[in-house]
C-alpha cells in the first residue's frame, strides 16, 4: 500500500520518544479477526480489530448500517460521524475491552490517531454470501473492507495517509429467523397464501428494518375438503418461497404482479421438490394439511416438515426446516 507521511515527531515505530509522544509509519492487523460488540451503545455499530496492544476501530452512528446482508459494494464516507481510529495501549487489549459499559481502568490508551471530522476518504465494503453452507447457523456474509484515500492524524505527531489499506473481512450472520409465530395468514387474489413478519415494528432508528415473508402457493382444490389429514409434496404445483426484504412489505405490494412498492430484496430461498418416503428414509418437503369442520367453515391447519430451502442466486446455500407450523387458514364449507 502507498503511504504519504506528514510531520512525525520521532523515527521509532510504535515506541516512546524522548518527549513522551508516540508515532508510527504503518500497522498490521492482517492476522486479526474483525469483531463488534452489541452490549455497549458507544460501539454498538462499530467494528474493530485487536493486535496485542493495538486496536483499529471503524466507528459509526447507531442508526447507520454499513454491513447489511445485501450482496454488492457500498461506500461509507469518512465524516465526523463515520471515523477510523487507531489506538495504542500500554498493555495487551482484552477481547471484551470495547464491550464494557464502563471502560476498563487498564490498559490505558497512550497514543491515538483518527480521521478528521472534515477529512476525505471512504470505507469500501464488498458484501458476498458465504458459499456452500447447509444450515441456518452457517449462513453468513463476508464484508471485505478497504480504506481508500484516508488520512489519520495525531495532534502531536502529524498525519499519515493511505491511498489504500485492506482492513480485511468482517463476517455477519444471515437475518434468517422464521419468526412468523402467530402472524396471521393472508391471501392474494391469485390464491397465494403468505405471512409477513416485521422485525422492527415502528421502525426504530437504531435497528435495521427487515421484513420476512413466506409464500405458499397451492391449488384451490386443496382447501375444498373433506375433513381429515392430507399430505402434499413441494413441487412445481405446490410452491414454497421464503424472502427477506430491507423495508416494510405491504400485502398490496407483495401481491402485485409487477412487485411495485416492494423494498429491496435481500434474500430469496426456494423450497426444493419433496421426496416421498420409501419406508426407510423419511419423506422430505411435505406440506401437511389437517382440515376440521367448524360450523359453516373449514379450518385448515398447515404444517411444513423437512423442507429443504435453496438460495436463489449464484451461491450454493441450503438449509432444512424440520418442522414449521404455517398456521390456520379458514375457508367456507
Amino acid at each position: 500500500m502507498k503511504k504519504y507521511f506528514g510531520i512525525l515527531s520521532c523515527l521509532f515505530l510504535l515506541s516512546a520518544c524522548d518527549d513522551g509522544d508516540l508515532t508510527f509509519d504503518s500497522f498490521d492487523f492482517s492476522n486479526a479477526t474483525a469483531a463488534n460488540c452489541s452490549t455497549n451503545g458507544e460501539v454498538l455499530n462499530s467494528v474493530f480489530k485487536l493486535n496485542n496492544n493495538e486496536a483499529l476501530l471503524i466507528k459509526f452512528p447507531t442508526n447507520v448500517f454499513p454491513f447489511r446482508n445485501l450482496e454488492g459494494t457500498s461506500n461509507l464516507q469518512i465524516s465526523a460521524a463515520n471515523k477510523i481510529i487507531y489506538r495504542v495501549f500500554n498493555g495487551e487489549v482484552p477481547t471484551d475491552y470495547f464491550c464494557s459499559l464502563i471502560p476498563p481502568v487498564s490498559p490505558n490508551v497512550i497514543d491515538e490517531w483518527s480521521t478528521a471530522d472534515q477529512s476525505s476518504g471512504k470505507i469500501e465494503i464488498k458484501t458476498t454470501p458465504v458459499d456452500n453452507t447447509t444450515t441456518i447457523e452457517a449462513a453468513k456474509y463476508d464484508h471485505s473492507i478497504v480504506f481508500r484515500d484516508i488520512t489519520l492524524s495525531n495532534a502531536n505527531s502529524g498525519t499519515v495517509t493511505y491511498t489504500e489499506y485492506i482492513f480485511g473481512k468482517y463476517q455477519t450472520k444471515s437475518n434468517i429467523t422464521f419468526a412468523f409465530g402467530a402472524t396471521p395468514i393472508q391471501k392474494c387474489t391469485d390464491g397465494r397464501l403468505f405471512k409477513i413478519f416485521d422485525s422492527n415494528v415502528g421502525n426504530a432508528e437504531n435497528k435495521q428494518n427487515l421484513n420476512e415473508v413466506i409464500i405458499l402457493n397451492l391449488p384451490a382444490s386443496v382447501f375444498q375438503g373433506p375433513a381429515g389429514l392430507a399430505t402434499y409434496l413441494v413441487n412445481d404445483t405446490n410452491q414454497l418461497t421464503y424472502r427477506i426484504y430491507g423495508g416494510d412489505v405491504t400485502p398490496t405490494s407483495l401481491c402485485s404482479t409487477d412487485g411495485a412498492g416492494l423494498p429491496t430484496l435481500y434474500e430469496e430461498w426456494q423450497a426444493e421438490d419433496g421426496v416421498a418416503s420409501n419406508g426407510i428414509i423419511p419423506a422430505t418437503g411435505e406440506i401437511k394439511i389437517e382440515t376440521l369442520v367448524d360450523g359453516a367453515n373449514l379450518v385448515h391447519t398447515i404444517t411444513l416438515t423437512n423442507v429443504k430451502y435453496k438460495r436463489v442466486g449464484a451461491t450454493n446455500n441450503t438449509f432444512v426446516q424440520s418442522i414449521q407450523t404455517f398456521g390456520d387458514y379458514r375457508t367456507a364449507n
